[in-house]
């Protein structure tokens, strides 16, 4: 019996390999694809813009769009900084470097914070603690952090629950920290509130396309060229909110130290790919974790830990899943 062909990704973007990785990576710092960056437009910025208008001009038609100062008021904005979380956190336990199997490492936040002011010299690379799900070790931070009103359509309140529905992420980095080039998972809408430090946004829509050339290699001037990979920048400063729509491809640069809140929306028409999305990774997860580990040996950590938090959310005693 023959084994059946591996498929391979056309679309380079997409490819999660090493070596893919790298090549996207490598072409933000030179070629064509670094010029057309130089050249590339900057996200819409509006300010004092209404949740109706939201809804309307950006949300319904998919439009990335940056509300500018729009959380400016929080508290998190006006009195955060890595010290101050450190005295209100320092004994919770974080993972630094998540993404990163080589790199990560557990510490308490404090030790975080000081690994981080320590971190210099020439060879430094920027240390990054990604994805902390902070209501689950660090509950009292959210208070900081008022709702969003135009973000009350995220529908994972009606389908997990009120709990799961508030499961946002911290990021907080090092000054030239990078995460790469990707589309986030489960079709869900991006919402990026700038808290402390400036990050540069790199974003591309769901049609980007970097193809293979006839000898093998990235065409990474057919994907300058292209108007349908609708090439975007963007620098967020603190108070400033990015709404980007599920699917658009992003990446990120921190310009300082920074600390930024990630807050997920699912929006109703994307709940069917949504759904089967996150079954086929639980699925994958609890049949056969050696092939996921195998074939994703960067990501295997961190979709572990997402699938344990939203496990441990949705009150799924994971321990049952095995005989």
């Amino acid at each position: 019996m023959q084994n059946a062909p591996v498929l391979i990704e056309a679309n380079i973007l997409k490819r999660r390999d090493v070596a893919s990785l790298q090549v996207v990576e490598n072409a933000f710092s030179d070629g064509s694809v670094a010029e057309a960056l130089r050249r590339a437009p900057d996200i819409e910025r509006r300010r004092g813009l209404s949740k109706e208008t939201f809804d309307r001009e950006y949300r319904h038609r998919q439009r990335p769009v940056i509300l500018e100062g729009y959380a400016a008021d929080w508290p998190a904005v006006r009195h955060w900084s890595f010290e101050h979380l450190a005295r209100r956190c320092g004994a919770t336990p974080v993972v630094v470097n998540s993404y990163s199997s080589q790199r990560s490492v557990q510490a308490s936040f404090s030790e975080f914070v000081d690994m981080l002011m320590n971190n210099e010299g020439p060879g430094a690379t920027p240390i990054y603690l990604q994805e902390w799900y902070y209501q689950a070790s660090c509950p009292e931070l959210a208070e900081d952090m008022p709702e969003l009103d135009i973000a009350q359509y995220d529908f994972r309140r009606d389908l997990y629950g009120e709990v799961i529905s508030t499961n946002h992420q911290l990021w907080l980095g090092q000054r030239g920290g990078v995460t790469r080039l990707h589309q986030d998972s489960y079709t869900i809408d991006v919402m990026h509130v700038q808290l402390v430090g400036e990050k540069h946004w790199t974003v591309m829509g769901p049609q980007a396309m970097l193809p293979e050339t006839e000898t093998g290699d990235a065409d990474l001037q057919a994907l300058a060229d292209d108007p349908a990979a609708q090439l975007m920048q963007c620098t967020l400063t603190p108070g400033d909110v990015l709404y980007l729509p599920a699917l658009w491809f992003h990446r990120i640069k921190l310009l300082s130290n920074s600390i930024g809140l990630g807050r997920k929306c699912l929006d109703q028409a994307n709940l069917q790919t949504h759904i089967r999305q996150r079954m086929a990774e639980l699925l994958a997860l609890a049949l056969n974790p050696e092939e996921v580990k195998l074939t994703h040996p960067e990501l295997f950590n961190v979709v572990m830990m997402r699938n344990r938090v939203w496990a441990k959310r949705m009150g799924i005693d994971l321990s049952k899943l095995r005989p």
